[in-house]
């Protein structure tokens, strides 16, 4: 199925893999913080990624995320509503599969033959066990016709470049009319990637501050499409912003992310981690990380919940950066 054939075509934007809250006695699922989580990142303009690394998809029940087969899990997605998947490879024989590309090439072929949504190819190599797709895989598999884009969590702009002009060639387009999207995994890369044409962003750290990236999304694409000086320059600033607040977000982890999320956006918004990580002791040692990295900054760019008039950008008060401030859902501070 293509991409431009669907309800909601899939789009160049700022998405958020949402963390999957969880109550803190039972570590039930919070439906009703989830639904929160959802309408604060609409709110952002942000798109929604459900069960990623940060959904901790991988603690889920069988009732929850079947895990016999990619293929099954694709149908589940299209049941429930989703518009499209990000399907990574498996990793626990790495051993063996990362030696084997015809494996690893025969796994994506069958999915992509079977799956009744798009499929974007997910290369994370900390979560498959060091597997690392390079960028004659990707193109390769960016000419399969239900295959729409590829996340890349390896932070290889130089990947990502070659893919997207491969991708974005006038060659390709007349063979594909349907758009191939190019999807950096962090934010902290955001501007060069969208340099060396990649379409956007799937950053975690959407969790926490996601008005900041959209507007660094928006500065960024502007100042390329008119060659404004000064906007490329507000950009690099946005960047160095983001830059910092995303290594905080990746030293703390999932914990330091649910952590943040409910103590300075909403108190049980991000809840606990689900174990076997120690969900307390994660917490502070996830608060502790983020203190050290941002210089105390953690309060002024996240979201309160406050509506208000449209803020400048907000000086911290230790004196160290700024972060950006709108109206809607409150302000990042």
């Amino acid at each position: 199925m293509s991409p431009s054939t669907i309800s909601r075509p899939f789009t160049d934007g700022v998405y958020c893999p949402l963390v999957t809250p969880f109550k803190p006695s039972t570590e039930e699922i919070d439906f009703d913080a989830l639904q929160t989580q959802v309408v604060r990142l609409a709110s952002a303009r942000m798109g929604i990624v459900v069960l990623g690394t940060n959904g901790e998809a991988s603690h889920l029940s069988d009732t929850e995320r079947s895990a016999k087969e990619t293929i099954r899990l694709c149908k589940e997605a299209r049941d429930a509503g989703a518009d499209y998947v990000i399907v990574i490879h498996p990793g626990y024989f790495s051993f063996a599969m990362g030696r084997d590309l015809p494996s690893l090439k025969n796994f994506f072929s069958q999915v992509l033959d079977a799956s009744p949504l798009p499929v974007m190819i997910y290369n994370f190599p900390g979560a498959a066990s060091g597997i690392d797709f390079d960028s004659d895989f990707l193109i390769e598999f960016s000419e399969h016709q239900n295959c729409f884009g590829a996340k890349l969590t390896c932070a290889s702009v130089g990947k990502g470049h070659r893919l997207s002009a491969h991708t974005q060639s006038a060659a390709y387009k007349t063979r594909h009319p349907r758009p191939f999207f190019v999807m950096p995994g962090f934010s902290d890369i955001l501007l060069p990637a969208l340099v060396s044409r990649a379409s956007g962003c799937i950053t975690g750290t959407g969790n926490i501050i996601p008005k900041t990236i959209v507007k660094l999304y928006d500065t960024a694409v502007s100042a390329l499409a008119t060659g404004d000086a000064e906007q490329l320059e507000a950009a690099r600033e946005l960047q160095d912003l983001v830059a910092e607040a995303d290594w905080a977000v990746v030293k703390a982890g999932i914990g330091g992310t649910k952590y943040a999320m409910d103590t300075y956006v909403q108190e049980g918004l991000g809840g606990v981690p689900r174990t076997p990580p120690t969900p307390r002791k994660h917490h502070h040692q996830g608060h502790a990380r983020y203190r050290s990295q941002t210089c105390g900054c953690i309060r002024e760019f996240a979201l309160n919940f406050r509506t208000g008039p449209a803020c400048p950008l907000i000086q911290c008060p230790m004196g160290c950066r700024n972060f950006w401030g709108e109206v809607g859902w409150g302000h990042e501070r």
